[in-house]
């Protein structure tokens, strides 16, 4: 009889092992204290550079939503150094000093960990007849993505170092 209580119970535990659920590689992806734009990291990236080129703006209030907490919070502290005003009334957000007229920020989809925390993406700008790429860093915050640096890969380029976050730190 004992015998077969335990041919019984092995292939019950069995299959309850197998029904668990997957935790993901980043149990804490952290919170978020600002306002949360939805979607993936490449549409965020989209919206931001479209709605750079629409309003022609760097009004920190405005870009907040697509910012990391951290990004947006240096960027504020570097408003208030002199130091950054060329960068930061120029456009950040490229290597070129003026806003483009076109952005295309590559697709996510072909990223393979779907519990990334950070994810370069590259961005694909031009102005008239003049194309360059520069790279931008999404990184999760809770249940949100947002733009945490830009890394200026575009050849002539206006900011005195080679991101946008070492630009303003003066390091």
């Amino acid at each position: 009889m004992r015998f077969s209580a335990l041919t019984l119970a092995l292939p019950g535990a069995l299959l309850l092992s197998a029904c668990t659920t997957v935790t993901p590689a980043f149990k804490d992806i952290g919170t978020r204290s600002g306002p949360c734009i939805e979607g993936g990291p490449d549409a965020i990236a989209q919206q931001l550079y479209d709605y750079r080129i629409q309003h022609r703006s760097n009004n920190l209030t405005a870009l907040r939503p697509y910012l990391s907490d951290s990004l947006a919070a240096l960027l504020a502290e570097a408003s208030r150094d002199n130091r950054n005003t060329p960068l930061l009334h120029a456009d950040p957000f490229s290597s070129r000093p003026t806003t483009p007229d076109k952005a295309v920020v590559a697709s996510a989809s072909t990223i393979p960990n779907t519990d990334a925390r950070n994810i370069p993406l590259r961005v694909t700008l031009s102005q008239g007849n003049q194309h360059w790429q520069d790279e931008v860093l999404m990184t999760r915050e809770g249940q949100c993505w947002a733009v945490d640096d830009v890394r200026y890969l575009g050849g002539s380029v206006h900011a005195p170092a080679g991101s946008l976050r070492q630009s303003v730190e003066h390091r």
